[in-house]
């Protein structure tokens, strides 16, 4: 259980950057720190800002209807 407890260590107001690379579509979601190191690159686009914790709440809660449209929406 010690990555749990890494887990709750995360501040809940954390943001996460989603990219899509730009030629395989492979999705990539960075902190801040790793984000700063790829921003610009050509090869990924970056689709997205998030607070992981309210949009794995949203896609948790969700109906499998629903949880397609959000992760489609978070991809675009």
């Amino acid at each position: 259980m010690e990555g749990y407890k890494t887990m709750t260590q995360i501040s809940p107001d954390t943001v996460a950057f989603v990219y899509v690379h730009a030629w395989n579509g492979i999705v990539r979601v960075e902190s801040l720190h790793t984000a700063k190191h790829i921003d610009g690159n050509p090869e990924w686009k970056h689709v997205a800002t998030i607070n992981p914790h309210v949009i794995l709440e949203s896609i948790l809660r969700a109906t499998i209807k629903d949880r397609n449209q959000i992760i489609k929406h978070l991809l675009k």
